[in-house]
């Protein structure tokens, strides 16, 4: 089998606590060294650390012990990227966009991060299985359509 094809996954598990961010970057960053275009890999990280800070921020009430479980899995030119926690259920597909400022005085910092995961990700989908979050991001690569493709 073509190793371009094969499933690759790889998983870190995180502790409720901002400090866990640096953590989670680093481990980002050696899993996109390899056959990941620079875009995707931004991508990726920009969209991983947005879901697990607001996991961090608002997803347990502060006696709540989170854990959050985060998988990278590549796959015939697209990378998936699952997010699990044990944390309050929320559906960030559903969540609505905040309202545009009306100036540039009136735009607030902020609010942006489900935004900006439906931007950068091919895909998003949520499920709650279990007790659990699941939230699914999907990246394509550029060319992942004609790569391993012929004889």
């Amino acid at each position: 089998m073509n190793p371009r094809h094969q499933r690759e996954a790889k998983h870190l598990v995180l502790r409720n606590d901002l400090s866990e961010l640096p953590r989670l970057a680093r481990w980002i960053e050696a899993q996109m060294q390899r056959d990941s275009s620079p875009d995707v890999a931004f991508a990726i990280s920009l969209c991983l650390e947005e879901a697990v800070a607001n996991i961090i921020m608002y997803g347990s009430a502060e006696d709540d012990t989170l854990k959050i479980a985060v998988e990278v899995e590549r796959a015939a030119g697209t990378l998936t990227a699952r997010i699990e926690d044990n944390g309050q259920r929320f559906d960030p597909t559903q969540a609505p966009s905040p309202p545009p400022a009306a100036s540039l005085e009136d735009a607030k910092v902020g609010n942006l991060g489900i935004d900006l995961i439906r931007s950068f990700a091919s895909g998003m989908q949520y499920e709650r299985r279990r007790g659990r979050n699941r939230l699914t991001l999907r990246f394509l690569e550029l060319g992942a359509t004609t790569r391993g493709v012929g004889p």
